[in-house]
């Protein structure tokens, strides 16, 4: 390993240095070999470190941008437990990935406008706002930032909640478009008629045959929104409130998907 900072550490007080991948710092004092106390320039981050990673600049400032380059660490809360993951990590690495990652965007463009605020960036921040929420660390939860503002770019504490599977999975984008029909509707061709059909606890219910495929989209719109009331009772006391309250007035819409036709007519 290639020696960085060649000097006596115990004789550099206020000395400039560098690491090999956080920036320089500044030798703020000495207490022994074990004791010398830094500052990084880029974020003003203080921290105890050794004479032997001085030298060899191997020090991690963590309050600088290191995951995916948005995302910083900081000092109070470790990632890991004995090389495993904690859960806070998993998640918000896994929200940071959704949002910056080019090889996620390369398989789910729908992530690709996606966005994390300013306080979600900090794990620290972060790590305590999920241990204050209804559902995390619940076997079957998921983090969701869809449901409280639909359409919601940015993952956030106004936007966020814990959803069990069973919801999240049912709060499918309403405006995407499958070729020339909206969720739910298919065309048949051979009767020259659309079919309404929902799924539902993972089986397809057959709502009926109509004429056109707005009849066919009330249809579905009617029974999902219905389905999803039900499932927001099933799960009242033990989803937080907001999300109770945001299912309950849940509005299946075909307005983008209708825009999305006429621009393309």
């Amino acid at each position: 390993m290639e020696v960085l900072n060649d000097i006596n550490v115990k004789e550099s007080v206020g000395f400039v240095c560098k690491t090999t991948r956080f920036g320089n710092f500044k030798i703020l004092g000495y207490g022994g070999c074990n004791d010398v106390y830094i500052e990084f320039l880029d974020t003003g981050y203080k921290t105890k470190t050794s004479n032997k990673e001085v030298r060899y600049g191997n020090i991690r400032d963590r309050l600088k941008p290191s995951v995916f380059n948005v995302g910083f660490i900081g000092n109070k809360y470790k990632t890991s437990v004995n090389h495993v993951d904690a859960i806070e990590y998993k998640i918000w690495y896994s929200m940071l990935e959704r949002c910056y990652s080019e090889k996620v965007h390369n398989v789910r463009n729908t992530y690709k406008d996606c966005e994390v605020s300013e306080n979600f960036k900090s794990y620290e921040y972060f790590y305590e706002w999920t241990n204050k929420q209804i559902g995390f660390n619940v076997k079957g939860f998921d983090l969701d930032k869809d449901l409280l503002t639909k359409g919601c770019k940015v993952y956030s504490e106004n936007s966020c909640v814990f959803l069990p599977s069973e919801i999240n999975t049912l709060i499918i984008k309403c405006d995407k478009v499958r070729g020339d029909c909206p969720v739910g509707v298919t065309y048949h061709k051979s009767s020259n008629n659309y079919a309404a059909q929902i799924s539902m606890f993972g089986k397809r219910k057959h709502l009926g045959m109509f004429n056109t495929k707005l009849e066919a989209f009330s249809a579905y719109k009617k029974a999902k929104e219905c389905h999803i009331k039900e499932l927001a009772n099933k799960w009242k006391s033990e989803i937080d409130e907001r999300a109770y309250n945001a299912l309950m007035n849940y509005q299946v819409e075909i307005t983008d998907w209708l825009k999305l036709r006429r621009n393309n007519d």
